[in-house]
């Protein structure tokens, strides 16, 4: 009989499933842990800057796709001198957009402070660290990604977490708090990135073509076009946590409502397994001239399904694995769990929405209609913001109009099918 062989494709997505699966374990076990160790108040700030960093790292998600994007190219057609000269040029560049953010951070930084309603104006600048960190960073990690290294690749994300996670600990024990937290968050990305470029040093210091020209038209016009789609991507993740410490009456609401969404969101990161198979069976149809709509049908019922299911078992389970994993100090997390899956599940599919829109290249109207679609969850909150739950429930509503409507339009409008690079 013939042994059975996994293909190149299937070996490499069982080892970055395997990895990422330890790395959302450890991530989970931090957020655990930093729950306990810290009162419900810090535990929502820590959280709260994570978001921010995540949120005001937009451009780094960009980077990172173009660094492995143009790695690949140059691996694949067999011209890997060019990748050292390539992460030269991206360096200098991501160096100089680091710097850019961060001094935009710094000056905004009271600003900040005051909208979060964070009284060390400190923190947000060690978040704009972080966030400098972010910009930096992918340059190597992606060109692994690039060069199809993927065991360094995916090992990168759970020793950054871990890391942090080890650091935290004594940090907080030892009275420092949230900025100690912020302290094993910077010590975590700056170890990282040193692990990222030991790995990739033989490419960054290989002899390279000096004379590398780059397609700055291509690029920009590659920047620009995934700019959106990274933006609203991060802000339904992460802007529930700003938008709520923004009009939160207590600081501990905020921590309560972490608690609670560590558990809500767990059907977000399962229904978001189809994605990675969604964009290239996009794409593929498209390069065919086939209609994709079909694909967006099934994405849909599957990942809006497995959302609804794993929502409703969160709102059984949920309830009890609160108060085992965090504590009695928690426990009002418990009425938030409905609300939390209300504004989860079209968070769900709203990112199965923008993984099909985005090899089709069609960002016009899904950026005009998420962009009005949150300045009317902005208006809503700002006048009716008396609880935590009420909040969630006009961002939750505010998404599915966003949802009805592009799915209406795609719906209604002629298939262009029309390849895009």
């Amino acid at each position: 009989m013939k042994k059975f062989k996994l293909g190149e494709f299937e070996r490499n997505s069982a080892i970055v499933f395997a990895i990422s699966m330890l790395a959302n374990v450890v991530t989970y076990l931090y957020q655990i842990v930093m729950g306990n160790l810290l009162s419900p108040a810090d535990y929502g700030t820590i959280n709260t800057l994570l978001s921010l960093s995540i949120v005001v790292g937009v451009p780094s998600g960009i980077i990172s796709t173009l660094v492995a994007t143009y790695t690949a190219k140059y691996q694949a057609v067999g011209k890997p001198e060019l990748i050292g000269g390539f992460m030269h040029k991206m360096l200098r560049a991501s160096v100089l957009l680091a710097c850019v953010v961060f001094a935009a951070g710094a000056a905004l930084s009271s600003i900040i402070a005051n909208v979060l309603q964070i009284e060390e104006t400190r923190y947000i600048l060690a978040t704009m660290v972080v966030v400098a960190f972010s910009c930096v960073a992918p340059v190597f990690s992606c060109t692994l990604q690039g060069v199809k290294r993927f065991v360094p690749y995916s090992i990168n994300g759970v020793l950054n977490i871990a890391i942090r996670l080890l650091l935290s600990i004594p940090f907080v024990r030892m009275g420092f708090g949230i900025g100690g937290n912020l302290a094993a968050v910077i010590l975590a990305a700056f170890a990282t990135a040193a692990f990222c470029f030991w790995c990739a040093r033989d490419l960054f210091f290989a002899p390279k073509i000096e004379q590398l020209h780059l397609d700055r038209t291509e690029i920009r016009r590659y920047f620009v076009s995934t700019f959106w789609f990274q933006m609203f991507l991060l802000l339904m993740a992460n802007g529930d946590v700003l938008l709520i410490k923004t009009f939160a009456a207590d600081p501990a609401e905020v921590g309560i409502y972490s608690s609670g969404s560590v558990i809500g969101k767990i059907s977000l990161y399962l229904a978001n397994a189809i994605v990675p198979v969604l964009l290239p069976m996009v794409a593929e149809r498209q390069s065919t001239g086939h209609d994709t709509r079909q694909l967006l049908k099934r994405a849909m019922l599957w990942g809006g399904g497995v959302a609804i299911l794993c929502a409703v078992g969160m709102n059984v389970v949920g309830r009890p694995m609160i108060g085992l994993l965090f504590g009695e100090r928690y426990l009002a997390a418990i009425d938030l769990l409905l609300p939390i899956s209300f504004y989860v599940v079209p968070v769900a599919c709203l990112t199965i929405l923008i993984n099909y829109l985005m090899p089709l290249g069609r960002s016009g109207f899904f950026a005009v209609s998420m962009a009005a679609g949150y300045l009317l969850i902005f208006e809503l909150v700002s006048r009716f913001h008396h609880s935590v739950a009420q909040m969630l429930y006009i961002m939750g509503g505010g998404l599915l109009l966003v949802l009805a409507a592009n799915l209406i339009y795609i719906a209604l409008a002629p298939q262009k099918e029309k390849a895009t690079v």
